[in-house]
């Protein structure tokens, strides 16, 4: 490899970023506006500057090499120490810019409507992008800058991240829930083993709060209960609880303000307490948006009123 100048990675930073982005040289081409024939050449002229194969081929688009996962580590810093600067300068002139924020579910169905309600009115010319995908994506994207901010539950393994930082915000317990008449709905207590003779409607297989749903069950020996929907979204989940005979977990903050049509089912067997807070960037300094948005988040969850929740907590932080 071609040594002594640093110059040579930065010409090609939009190019290999969009490549792994994208997957493939076509996506790579309509993402950045050019033809996939200008992207062969640019991939060709970047790995003939640099001395190296960066991309190979598969049958699925294309993959980064050794030397393009290092080129691209080193981009994506390139691109967030780039995005900083000019927070930094919009914040000079109060320029709110763009915000790119990724939510949980609980977020989503609570606090952040209104907090983002807030950030808008504030600045009015602030461009707010809103994800919601699995806490493992969510932080993912953060830590390669594709968000600034991200709410979620806590991360299982936040801790072995060294780049990101996780700021608790919320404790509070999760219920299981059901439609007013189900079943269940007037049984005292319920009994683990009546849960598993209906279905449920949870998270993915990575999503924290099925990951101990599971485990609860495992550590008693029993079998799991059935997933018969798997859905990201707490109100895609409800909605479909509320018409069926189907089971699901909601925070119990939740069940007291947007669920209340929701019926508790009383298995005291099977309760935990789920944290809940925002994962960022060490090196990243917060645009003026997003440290809006944080304010109010934490005002919220301070508001009894607001969130009415037996086991609702809220952190020590400043």
């Amino acid at each position: 490899m071609k040594r002594g100048n640093g110059l040579r990675l930065l010409k090609h930073i939009d190019m290999l970023l969009a490549l792994s982005d994208c997957g493939s040289i076509s996506h790579a081409a309509q993402a950045l506006g050019m033809t996939q024939s200008a992207v062969t050449k640019a991939l060709q002229r970047a790995e003939t500057d640099l001395g190296q194969p960066l991309f190979v081929r598969t049958s699925k688009g294309v993959a980064p090499t050794s030397a393009g996962q290092i080129c691209l580590e080193h981009a994506r810093l390139i691109r967030s120490y780039s995005s900083e600067a000019m927070n930094r300068i919009d914040g000079i002139q109060n320029l709110p810019g763009v915000l790119n924020v990724g939510a949980g579910a609980s977020f989503l169905d609570t606090i952040l409507p209104a907090a983002i309600a807030a950030v808008v009115n504030a600045y009015p010319s602030i461009s707010i992008r809103l994800k919601n995908e699995s806490v493992a994506n969510l932080v993912e994207q953060v830590r390669e800058s594709k968000l600034d901010i991200a709410f979620t539950s806590e991360p299982p393994d936040i801790g072995s991240v060294r780049d990101l930082h996780w700021t608790p915000l919320v404790g509070d317990e999760m219920d299981i829930a059901g439609r007013k008449d189900h079943p269940l709905a007037q049984e005292e207590k319920v009994e683990m083993e009546d849960l598993k003779r209906f279905g449920w409607v949870l998270g993915n297989e990575v999503d924290p709060q099925r990951k101990y749903f599971e485990s609860t069950f495992r550590a008693r020996g029993m079998t799991l209960p059935k997933v018969t929907v798997e859905a990201l979204s707490r109100t895609v989940a409800v909605q479909i609880v509320r018409s069926s005979d189907l089971l699901t977990v909601v925070p119990s903050f939740a069940m007291n303000t947007t669920f209340q049509d929701l019926a508790r089912i009383n298995c005291t067997d099977l309760r935990w307490v789920r944290v809940a807070g925002f994962v960022t960037r060490r090196s990243f300094t917060l645009p003026n948006g997003a440290r809006l948005l944080i304010k109010h988040v934490k005002k919220m969850c301070r508001v009894d009123d607001t969130l009415p929740a037996r086991g609702f907590y809220v952190a020590d932080i400043t």
